[in-house]
């Protein structure tokens, strides 16, 4: 079977490391993946293991035809098309229509905000309406039976984990908290901020800039205590330089950060959205809140530095529950389930 994983280029982000882990771990298990990316690798490319073919389609103006029919012959020598995100499957969906592609297409799903925007994508019901759907999260595994009227049997929930990475950066100082979390207004990195100005702790801020109004608010708020580190593209490497960590977003399909803070030994306080929250919150009910109330967050953090943690237990639930053997497993028979021939 012949595996292409498409995505649109390799930013900062949770979806984007979910594409380079899974390339990884197929390779790692003697499966026949690619990676092709719509526009440029971009910066996490280099994460990829160097013996995975890569292709890169330099695509300009997404109305070119000559690019469409370029896309088409790539992708015609594989049996899986794995698109990640609803945008990159749209245009591979059109580039279906207009030349088609003998390969099983398949939508993964990552849209963050499903918690707070359930409508459908314009002609996801129709026009787009794909055949194949990876959800990671049951929220979206839900929507797209109710609202795209999906079959049981094409529709797939893969919940995201992480591969760890024990290389650590060298940061100049240590900080109280630290928030893994690209900067826009659905992040809610201000109440972070917030948060740690009234204790009076250190903050480092890890993320890319994603809204430039929502940023240079952010920008004006912070203080001497309080920082942002925009260069830094793998979060684990500097978790070693906070005792505490947070998740302040209003709405993920994740989110990945908590089992990075889980699989560091990072204790956390995090705002219960998303399918990682669900899992780990039957493991670690104190660190999850279902409120924005500065003063529950910040008593709830007193508490749990005030409980005796057991430290071993973070690595048996992460092992137990985002190890990637099991993680292999559910995609490879996704993929049989899909294509049985193969």
């Amino acid at each position: 079977m012949r595996i292409i994983q498409v995505i649109d280029t390799l930013n900062v982000g949770g979806a984007e490391k979910v594409f380079v882990d899974m390339c990884n771990i197929l390779f790692e298990n003697n499966q026949d993946v690619a990676a092709f990316f719509l526009l440029e690798s971009g910066v996490l490319s280099s994460e990829i293991n160097s013996k995975i073919q890569k292709f890169q389609l330099h695509r300009e103006n997404k109305w070119s035809i000559k690019k469409m029919k370029e896309c088409s012959v790539l992708l015609n020598d594989f049996d899986i098309v794995h698109c990640h995100f609803r945008h990159v499957y749209r245009y591979i969906t059109l580039v279906n229509k207009l030349f088609p592609i003998n390969a099983k297409i398949i939508l993964h799903d990552h849209y963050g905000s499903i918690d707070v925007d359930l409508k459908v994508p314009f002609l996801f019901s129709s026009f787009f309406k794909p055949k194949y759907y990876i959800g990671v999260s049951n929220t979206l595994v839900q929507w797209a039976k109710s609202n795209l009227q999906l079959k049981d049997k094409t529709v797939f929930l893969l919940e995201n984990i992480i591969i760890k990475n024990q290389s650590k950066k060298e940061i100049k100082k240590n900080y109280d908290f630290i928030l893994v979390s690209n900067i826009k207004k659905i992040k809610n990195n201000q109440f972070a901020i917030d948060l740690a100005k009234k204790m009076n702790r250190s903050l480092l801020l890890v993320g890319k800039n994603q809204d430039n109004n929502y940023f240079q608010n952010i920008e004006k708020s912070i203080t001497d205590s309080i920082e942002i580190d925009s260069s830094i593209s793998n979060a684990q490497q500097v978790l070693h330089c906070a005792k505490f960590g947070l998740h302040t977003s209003l709405s993920e399909t994740g989110p990945l950060v908590l089992i990075e803070y889980i699989a560091h030994g990072l204790p956390f306080l995090a705002y219960e959205t998303g399918e990682v929250s669900k899992v780990l919150k039957n493991y670690f009910p104190l660190f999850f809140i279902d409120n924005f109330d500065i003063n529950q967050w910040e008593e709830r953090i007193k508490k749990i530095n005030e409980n005796q943690i057991d430290y071993s237990k973070f690595e048996n639930v992460f092992q137990k529950e985002f190890g990637m053997l099991n993680y292999y497993q559910k995609l490879v028979e996704i993929y049989i389930c899909i294509n049985p021939k193969n």
